[in-house]
């Protein structure tokens, strides 16, 4: 029998798989802006399926694996078919199979490591790799902010969308998904910003969306990125100043 408190989060995490799947359909229909949205809106419920099961205290073994093969349709296949798609006809055309396959492929490594090295709970640590949900924000993101811009004629219709760029984010993701660098949670990242402030500065970026979902999902991955180097830069020094001092010893 199935507790009560199991149903909710499962139910939110259900629907993210939805909403993934839904994203697949639009992408081979060509309705590639719906089938972003689509994208963004499971990952909303990944955020929900995980706070409404801190607030109920349901954690379960199943809970962790479901939410991890959902994340796999809805932040893994489903923007690698929306890469396949997009890229089909461009100029990149005859690559088009090995990017989309390779941001898959990392996506669901990701997922696969992230089940292996953690455990049903409540704690929510930093990540080793890039979560699989923000590299589908920087796909998904940088073409809704290019197409966004393309069709707004108050700024005259500014085109940085190009296949290459749009390729080497992918590719880009993928590796920082199956590497080892790590990622702070994002609550840690924009520590900055005062708490009562936090609620204002989520519905601005709700609000202005189609610009900002690339442009914080990048400034997260630049800040994590240059953290790492950083503390990687102060940890080589280090072991410099202890070589060289047992060798003057």
């Amino acid at each position: 029998m199935i507790q009560k408190k199991y149903i909710a989060p499962n139910a939110i995490t259900a629907a993210n798989m939805l909403l993934g799947y839904l994203s697949i359909t639009a992408s081979i229909k060509g309705n590639f802006i719906h089938a972003i949205w689509f994208i963004i809106a499971a990952m909303v419920c990944d955020t929900l399926d995980g706070k409404t099961a801190r607030k109920l205290d349901a954690f379960s073994e199943f809970g962790k694996e479901f939410d991890s093969f959902c994340d796999a349709i809805s932040f893994g296949l489903a923007p690698a078919i929306l890469i396949f798609q997009i890229l089909t006809n461009s100029t990149l055309s005859q690559f088009v199979i090995p990017i989309s396959f390779i941001y898959s492929l990392c996506g669901v490594m990701r997922l696969v490591k992230f089940n292996i090295m953690t455990t049903a709970s409540c704690e929510k640590d930093d990540f080793s790799g890039m979560p699989i949900p923000c590299g589908a924000s920087l796909v998904v993101g940088y073409y809704l902010l290019a197409d966004t811009l393309f069709n707004n004629n108050f700024l005259d219709n500014i085109d940085i969308y190009s296949p290459e760029a749009f390729s080497f984010i992918a590719i880009l993701s993928g590796i920082l998904m199956v590497s080892t660098l790590p990622f702070q949670t994002p609550d840690k990242v924009f520590n900055f910003i005062p708490k009562k402030f936090f609620p204002l500065f989520l519905l601005v970026i709700l609000i202005t969306l189609k610009y900002s979902l690339f442009i914080v999902t990048a400034y997260y991955v630049c800040f994590n990125l240059y953290q790492s180097f950083l503390k990687r830069g102060f940890k080589n020094h280090d072991t410099e100043e202890c070589h060289e001092d047992s060798t003057s010893l």
